[in-house]
């Protein structure tokens, strides 16, 4: 119990510490809003999606699995993996901004390949129960439609990108593979969903690091001409 103790008071004080930095208050700023607008998006097309008329795609996998629900076991892995991976980010605040611009990012681009590559729902669908996305989409009760990319695959790709912590990521590393193959045992997505839900997730997640590296060298010339300033001004 001191030892969680200790820990959740290292994060305060190291959030504190980013606190009082200007320019660490427009970063979180930037992020939260550009997460912000990124959900308001997605959820404008969600009505969209499952109105529309799709593709439906021959899978040779999905016709060799017959479809089980694993809604706990897929629910229990992505959910907690999210819940962990979020308290070791938050150790880290840069590293918590940059995986909530990278979501946001990788949001972006999985409702617009929605958008323009629409796709009927696999033949033998099990609709997952996920509680916590019913509370957040209950405006909408069933969403089948939401397919290429998988967001739980590039979800758990993102956590393992950003993640330091070597059990951690060896846990991730196991568990991701495993939910791939539950999501497909349940046809929840067809193959090719899940199988590029890991090159967008790289690719999402390499952009911010570039950005943020950018931003960081920026802000460091920007420090140091001020410096230099304050220097020669005495």
């Amino acid at each position: 119990m001191n030892a969680v103790k200790s820990f959740f008071k290292e994060i305060s004080e190291t959030w504190k510490s980013c606190w009082s930095v200007k320019y660490f208050k427009i970063h979180f700023l930037f992020s939260f809003i550009l997460f912000a607008a990124v959900i308001h998006f997605s959820c404008l097309f969600l009505s969209i999606w499952e109105t529309r008329i799709g593709i439906s795609i021959i899978d040779p996998l999905l016709s060799r699995l017959t479809p089980r629900d694993f809604s706990v076991q897929i629910f229990s892995i992505v959910h907690s993996s999210m819940l962990i991976t979020l308290v070791l980010f938050l150790a880290t605040p840069k590293k918590f901004l940059k995986g909530l611009q990278a979501y946001a990012i990788l949001l972006f681009f999985r409702t617009l390949f929605i958008y323009i590559l629409p796709l009927e729902a696999p033949h033998g669908m099990i609709f997952l129960q996920d509680p916590i996305t019913a509370f957040f989409l209950n405006s909408v009760n069933v969403v089948t439609k939401d397919l290429f990319f998988s967001g739980h695959i590039s979800a758990m790709c993102l956590f393992l990108y950003f993640t330091d912590n070597k059990v951690w990521k060896t846990y991730l590393m196991i568990a991701t593979p495993m939910l791939a193959l539950l999501i497909l045992w349940q046809h929840v997505h067809y193959t090719i969903d899940v199988v590029a839900a890991p090159f967008f997730a790289f690719i999402c997640c390499k952009f911010i690091d570039v950005v943020n590296e950018r931003w960081e060298f920026g802000l460091d010339n920007i420090q140091s001409e001020q410096l230099e300033l304050s220097r020669n001004e005495l």
